[in-house]
């Protein structure tokens, strides 16, 4: 399992360019070692298939052995890795932040230093590559021993599906369908390019809002172009809160595993926070960047993120927005209700999230104002920012890596005080 992902972002053929992409290629085959595995694999778009294949030369430079899933899911190359004994993985698709960028995610066992120089082996050294297809019969296969199939086939669920798949092989639609379930897909049949579906962006999540009530389906699923992430629907056309679906994940998971340690990032609500305490586990907080390691490292049973990211190490420790929604099936099934009573039972209270414009030079000075102003007598955890716990609220202030800005989250149980934190963190912030 990996426990490190490591992301580089930039836009392609300004900052990602070819030669960009071989050297880095390089530096991971220069890490990994000759003659060792790597696997790559990219979304639909065609900027990721440009810089998958400089990502492919350099790794065959440095003598690695690649092995190329061409366009897969990330979830479903990450299960099937260890089958080729990979030492790394590397993928790359459209940035979900901005249509001109490409990210390009290394999964390894160790943090891979990138600053180092690229070697190249002789010419009678450089590594080969292998063209593997047997991976989506593999992750089918192993995704439909895990699930309770019985249940969720003797529901026949009605879905409402949208993700860009490679038309011509169609998968995750043929999943559900061996789950007895009827799948409207949408994604594959719009009309619209490839490039139009990097994430479930407010047109999106409303189409399938709309059709889901309309036809009397059970449930609405929206999966970016990575399917790592996923956005539930339920059957009266209501978005469901990512931290509703983490509590209801969460509850579930620890009904099994009493006691069991779930992981989250800093964002996380004092819902979920309450939902595992109450079972006597411990919720992990950790950064955006280490909740896969974190998860790892004290053996969770479950995890999760936003936006929409979920993780049961029962499969596999990934980001796995399919076997998610496999999960979420199984859950309605064993329960027999409906996602919006799932969703009922878990608490949301008064949650707001926004950026403000920050130079990247102010960024420690806008934490070590909000260190001062709440060092005394509150709850303070810097793992990623800084989140202060209140009595009954959370105010949270993380800096952006790539961006000039600093990203806010609040949430409170009443929504006057979500109002006064509001305005009293924005003026802290625009002052300094």
């Amino acid at each position: 399992m990996a426990k490190y992902v490591q992301n580089i972002r930039g836009v392609v053929n300004t900052e990602i360019t070819n030669k960009f992409a071989s050297h880095l290629g390089i530096i991971v085959g220069n890490f990994v070692g000759p003659e060792k595995h790597v696997v790559v694999g990219r979304d639909i778009n065609v900027p990721s298939q440009m810089i998958k294949r400089s990502i492919t030369t350099g790794l065959m430079a440095a003598g690695a052995e690649v092995i190329d899933f061409g366009i897969a899911p990330i979830p479903v190359i990450h299960y099937n890795k260890d089958n080729y004994n990979a030492s790394a993985m590397v993928t790359v698709s459209r940035s979900h932040l901005r249509p001109e960028d490409v990210d390009i995610k290394i999964f390894s066992d160790h943090e891979i230093p990138l600053q180092s120089h690229p070697k190249r082996v002789a010419w009678d050294q450089i590594g080969n590559l292998q063209y593997v297809y047997e991976y989506r019969d593999l992750y089918e296969k192993a995704i439909l021993e895990q699930a309770d199939t019985y249940n969720i086939k003797n529901k026949g669920f009605f879905l409402v599906l949208d993700y860009k798949e490679d038309i011509a092989k169609p998968f995750i639609p043929q999943i559900l369908n061996k789950l007895g379930c009827e799948t409207v897909l949408i994604g594959s049949v719009s009309g619209q390019s490839a490039g139009d579906f990097p994430e479930p962006n407010p047109q999106r999540i409303s189409l399938v809002s709309e059709l889901t009530r309309s036809i009397g389906a059970d449930m609405g699923i929206i999966l970016d172009n990575d399917a790592d992430r996923v956005v539930f629907v339920d059957h009266h056309g209501n978005i469901i809160r990512e931290q509703t679906v983490l509590g209801i994940f969460a509850k579930y998971v620890l009904s099994d595993n009493p006691g069991g340690n779930i992981v989250s990032s800093i964002v996380s609500s004092q819902s979920l926070e309450e939902i595992v305490t109450d079972t006597g586990s411990q919720l992990i907080k950790t950064s955006v960047d280490n909740v896969l390691y974190e998860i790892e490292s004290n053996n969770a049973v479950f995890g999760g993120d936003e936006p929409g990211m979920y993780v049961f190490p029962e499969f596999q420790t990934c980001f796995d927005a399919i076997y998610s929604v496999v999960k979420m099936l199984e859950i309605m099934a064993k329960e027999n209700v409906t996602l919006s009573a799932l969703a009922g039972e878990i608490k949301e209270y008064n949650r707001t999230g926004f950026t403000i414009e920050c130079e990247h030079e102010k960024k420690d000075e806008v934490i070590e104002t909000f260190m001062t102003k709440f060092k005394s007598g509150n709850n303070i955890n810097t793992v990623d920012g800084i989140r202060v716990d209140l009595e009954d609220s959370f105010i949270l202030i993380r800096p952006s890596r790539f961006e000039p800005l600093v990203r806010v989250y609040i949430e409170s149980k009443s929504a006057t005080k979500l109002q006064e934190l509001t305005e009293y963190v924005k003026e802290i912030i625009e002052n300094v």
